[in-house]
């Protein structure tokens, strides 16, 4: 066997193997950390009209941090919206405008052009739904219940 015949055989097929797991690597890393981008702005995008009150938002907010690593320009909105909504300050409303902000430019830096910040000052959020499901406070327990939480039956 020539050194041409084993350059052929061996080494140039475990070069072209190694080069194609190389790219196939970063393809699914750049693939999977779009999809993360995707799902944390559609976290947002969903409450952004509920807010605080929602534990996935919470989430969603604390990962950009990490998600969005190499968008300086979106943490440096994050965390002026964080500083805006401290106790002190929160009453001047200024930290929608900077969110609002923040959600556009990651829809920009997902690849949704055509997003504009009108898109992201609308929402759905009827008041019809507050008279259909009101609040559990305002509701009442059921006349013919057996039993309640705080008491056991004997047995």
């Amino acid at each position: 066997m020539t050194t041409i015949d084993i350059l052929e055989k061996i080494i140039v097929p475990l070069i072209a193997a190694g080069i194609g797991a190389i790219l196939a690597f970063r393809y699914q890393n750049t693939l999977e950390l779009k999809r993360e981008k995707r799902q944390i702005l559609q976290v947002l995008m969903m409450y952004r009209n509920a807010g605080a009150n929602e534990l996935d938002w919470i989430k969603a907010l604390n990962a950009v941090d990490v998600v969005f690593h190499d968008e300086k320009n979106i943490r440096a909105l994050l965390h002026t919206f964080f500083s805006q909504t401290e106790k002190h300050i929160i009453q001047n409303q200024q930290y929608w405008q900077t969110y609002n902000q923040m959600l556009l430019e990651m829809a920009r830096s997902i690849g949704y052009k055509d997003v504009t910040l009108q898109d992201i000052r609308d929402f759905y959020a009827p008041e019809a739904l507050k008279w259909h499901y009101p609040l559990k406070s305002e509701q009442t327990e059921p006349k013919d219940a057996a039993v309640t939480s705080d008491v056991l039956p004997n047995t």
